[in-house]
């Protein structure tokens, strides 16, 4: 293994929920010893962790030895993320009351929940929505709760039907507050039930825990069932110290309260020993934790050949490891987004031109995170341009089952085919955003920059 720089070795400490009396010396020492503060930033910024890594640096007293250009970065990314959390925390608490009030049970699931449990500091990251889990029977009480306050559906903004999903999907399409501050992820399930596994939900409400969540009765997974979500929910490439940190710091903070034979259990019923050994490996890399040692031992046995050469990979140089994650998948799936939206021929074979086109063309710098490497050569720059798109497949294929998204990939291009012949006898359908944005009081630029978000 590579040796790991000083700002290498200083940032993955800075996303620790707590220290012990070691790892406050060992930080201390390093940041006397970081000559490249500019690199540092740009890898915390590029994992997004510099909110936590900025708080953690100011509870160490070591702030002050960044120069001051870098701190003003820190500081102004930090207050945007604060801004936008506590207007998100504002409506969710307005609506959990009356979940509360209706004493309809919800799950407050990751980021959210972790902010106020393991981390104690609502701002240690940006949280996208607000996510809960909720019992499918309830989903009726839950709707009316949204009209009440007057949330809008990103199925509306596309012209589709907010209950469409409920026959073939594990969420709800994503309701907005009309102030577009909060965006709420409704689940009745914790993974596309496309996937290859199989969560068993009954038993993770029977040990779901109360939870305070700004003096409002809300409920919790156990730490079992959250670890277990945070592995199997861990994307396969934008895998960075944002999404990897909730690992280990969960297995910190909740420590010997964890039953690992339930964790185990539930592993080899829903058959995940595939992405529990990919996201404990990582986590283990960056903050070794014993027992995590003895559990990714334990699920080895059943993890395919490809996950575990593949793994080793990525864990071999933490110089790499921590600047490997990649937003890619995301905008190809953005560009599905795109063109299920719209309803011109010419705009639909525009995003079903650029989904492929991220499919087998992704940025070399994604080519290069993707593959775990370091400075690379021309051959393996070529190499990495060759199979890098078949890694993309296999992602898909796995999330969604090799048969549904190659019959997505044929259904688009026979869409788009369809629009472009009936386009001659159409007047167009597309949705008036002007409309649409009057009716809930906002600008287009907003639905926009909204749309723009929907990933």
């Amino acid at each position: 293994m590579e040796p790991i720089a000083p700002h290498d070795r200083l940032l993955v400490l800075m996303t620790l929920n707590a220290f012990s009396t070691e790892e406050k010396r060992e930080a201390i020492s390093l940041a006397g010893s970081v000559t490249d503060w500019n690199e540092f930033w740009r890898v915390a910024d590029d994992n997004r962790t510099a909110p936590l890594v900025q708080y953690n640096m100011e509870k160490l007293k070591i702030f002050s030895l960044v120069p001051k250009t870098v701190r003003d970065r820190f500081v102004a990314r930090s207050a945007e993320i604060k801004n936008a959390n506590e207007g998100r925390l504002a409506v969710a608490k307005k609506f959990l009351k009356k979940f509360n009030e209706r004493k309809i049970p919800v799950v407050i699931l990751k980021g959210v929940n972790f902010a106020e449990t393991i981390y104690k500091n609502p701002y240690y990251k940006r949280m996208n929505d607000i996510d809960i889990l909720i019992k499918f029977a309830d989903i009726d009480a839950i709707y009316e709760v949204y009209e009440e306050m007057g949330f809008f559906c990103a199925a509306e903004l596309v012209g589709g039907n907010p209950r469409k999903q409920e026959k073939f999907s594990h969420h709800a399409p994503s309701f907005f507050s009309r102030d577009l501050k909060c965006m709420i992820g409704t689940h009745w399930g914790l993974i596309t039930p496309m996937a290859p596994y199989r969560i068993d939900y009954p038993a993770i409400w029977s040990r779901v825990r109360d939870f305070k969540f700004y003096n409002l009765k809300v409920l919790t997974m156990a730490p079992e069932d959250n670890l277990h979500h945070l592995c199997v929910h861990l994307p396969y490439y934008k895998a960075g110290l944002k999404e990897i940190a909730d690992i280990y710091n969960l297995v910190r903070h909740y420590g010997n309260e964890i039953d690992w034979s339930v964790f185990l259990r539930e592993v080899a019923k829903a058959k995940t020993e595939n992405p529990v050994y990919h996201a404990l490996s990582l986590a283990n890399r960056l903050c070794p934790v014993p027992k995590f040692d003895e559990i990714i031992a334990a699920v080895k046995p059943k993890t395919s050949w490809y996950f575990r050469r593949d793994t080793a990979r990525k864990i071999r140089d933490l110089a790499i490891l921590v600047r490997m994650r990649s937003v890619h998948m995301a905008r190809i799936e953005k560009n599905f987004s795109d063109f299920n939206i719209t309803k011109k021929a010419l705009e639909k074979w525009k995003y079903y031109l650029l989904m492929w086109h991220g499919l087998l063309f992704p940025p070399i710098e994604d080519v290069i995170k993707m593959n775990a490497y370091r400075d690379p050569g021309l051959g393996r720059r070529l190499l990495g341009r060759v199979i890098t798109p078949l890694k993309i497949f296999r992602v898909f294929s796995r999330d969604l089952g090799a048969k549904i998204f190659i019959l997505i990939l044929i259904k688009c291009f026979v869409e788009s085919i369809w629009y472009t012949l009936k386009a001659p006898f159409s007047r167009g359908t597309e949705i008036d955003y002007a409309a649409f944005a009057r009716r809930i009081g906002c600008s287009v630029e907003d639905l926009q920059r909204l749309k723009d978000n929907l990933e």
